[in-house]
């Protein structure tokens, strides 16, 4: 569409008087002054363009109640849009936006203001005025540090300050009692205030990447939380008081410094997904056991000597990591997972594979390598499901002849091995690539 026949449909939107208009992904470089004759507008479009100026009149459209100017080339927001007090959804992400003017604080009727993928150094305190606002994204900035004032949005309830540069979160923000998510990823934060224990609605709080050292015991009342992101810190211990936490359903402990984890872990009844790769663990609590919903645990770049029995209590496990650990050997009662679909045991002290694994009907990879490994059981020819067997760098002499049952296996690593030949059996497998 060229700017004339943009300037032709505005002409009759206002000539009909119509309340929405679109004029969003037509490589317009600039918004036609024609505008201001749409008086009766409510929703105006115009994302997905070249715009690198909002002009001043905009702020006539009294009407508005939306306005998307996302995905443009807008690098400053002028005051007049302060004037727009019937706006309640205003959209200016993914743009080159510096500054926040002080006059957004009016738009008292404002409840979702996305700002994200800017180059917004500061929020102002005028922000703390906009009583009605729910939602408010400012991720991917230049933030540094966020204003007491946000402590006074009492109806927020999604509150997005990922990807910035904040070093410090106020304790003010524990006010925000209608909170359900709230994102800090990727920051410089150090610590997590302890009234972020009040926020008794939140159900999402992600705190990965950033410089955090310890976990406050009043996260433990967070009776809501259904994921808890902190990978990519500095912790040391896991607080007992996170076994309170009955509704978490995603706790992700990625890149830390933890060396144990404490039994209460095994209280969060609902959890499905248990992230604690590369830490320094040196062992997996019985209590594990009792997570009846887990599906997915990771616990690969520890100090680990051994797997407890326990752990083939798991009756909807599908996904289990522990490479790279110390583990000396695999229990039996991992035979018990019939839900297994992944189990990756490579870079430990391994040197038998137990006959069990051969019930694990489910399974479809089965990574062994850089083992101390010296034969392969012949139940491994039940895997009836198994398409990835690697066992890479062993001891491993002969394969046996049973796995040319494996009909459905299309990779098999047995490389760096004192492997002498391959069953012909194995040959004939028609999808099977062998690498020796």
């Amino acid at each position: 569409m060229t700017r004339e026949e943009a300037v032709r449909q505005i002409e009759q939107t206002a000539e009909e008087k119509l309340t929405i208009l679109d004029l969003s992904d037509l490589d317009l470089e600039e918004l036609p002054p024609e505008i201001i004759q749409c008086t009766h507008l409510t929703e105006l479009y115009l994302n997905i363009n070249q715009i690198t100026q909002i002009p001043e009149t905009l702020g006539q459209l009294s009407n508005l109640t939306l306005l998307n100017l996302g995905l443009n080339n807008i690098t400053q927001i002028p005051e007049a849009l302060g004037q727009l007090s019937n706006l309640t959804l205003l959209y200016l992400n993914n743009n080159e936006i510096t500054q926040i003017p002080e006059a957004l604080g009016q738009l008292s009727n404002l409840t979702e203001l996305y700002l994200e993928h800017n180059k917004i150094t500061a929020i102002p305190e005028a922000l703390g005025q906009l009583s009605n606002l729910t939602e408010l994204y400012l991720d991917h900035n230049r933030i540094t540090a966020i204003p007491e004032a946000l402590g006074q949005l009492s109806n927020l309830k999604q509150l997005g300050l990922g990807r910035n540069q904040i070093t410090f979160i106020p304790e003010a923000l524990g006010q925000l009692l209608n909170l359900t998510e709230l994102d800090f990823r990727e920051n410089q934060i150090t610590s997590i205030p302890e009234a972020f224990g009040q926020l008794s609605n939140l159900t999402e709080l992600h705190l990965s990447d950033n410089q955090i050292t310890s976990i406050p015991e009043a996260l433990g009342q967070l009776s809501n939380l259904t994921s808890l992101g902190l990978g990519g810190n500095q912790i040391i211990s896991i607080p007992e008081a996170l076994g309170q936490l009955s509704n978490l359903t995603w706790l992700g402990l990625t890149e830390n410094q933890i060396t144990s984890i404490p039994e209460t872990l095994g209280q969060l009844s609902n959890l499905i997904l248990l992230y604690l790769l590369d830490n320094q663990i040196t062992s997996i609590p019985e209590a594990l056991g009792q997570l009846s919903n887990l599906t997915t645990l990771y616990l690969s770049g520890n100090q680990i000597t051994s797997i407890p029995e326990a752990l083939g209590q798991l009756s909807n496990l599908t996904t289990l990591g522990l490479h790279n650990n110390k583990i000396i050997s695999i229990p039996e009662a991992l035979g018990q997972l019939s839900n297994l679909t992944e189990l990756g045991l490579s870079g430990n002290q391994i040197i038998s594979i137990p006959e069990a694994l051969g019930q694990l009907s489910n399974l479809t990879h089965l990574n062994l390598n850089d083992n101390e490994i010296t034969s392969i059981p012949e139940a491994l020819g039940q895997l009836s499901n198994l398409t990835h067997l690697s066992l890479h760098n062993n001891k491993i002499t002969s394969i046996p002849e049973a796995l040319g049952q494996l009909s459905n296996l299309r990779h098999l690593d047995l490389a760096n091995n004192e492997i002498t030949s391959i069953p012909e059996v194995l040959k004939q497998l028609p999808r099977l690539k062998i690498y020796e």
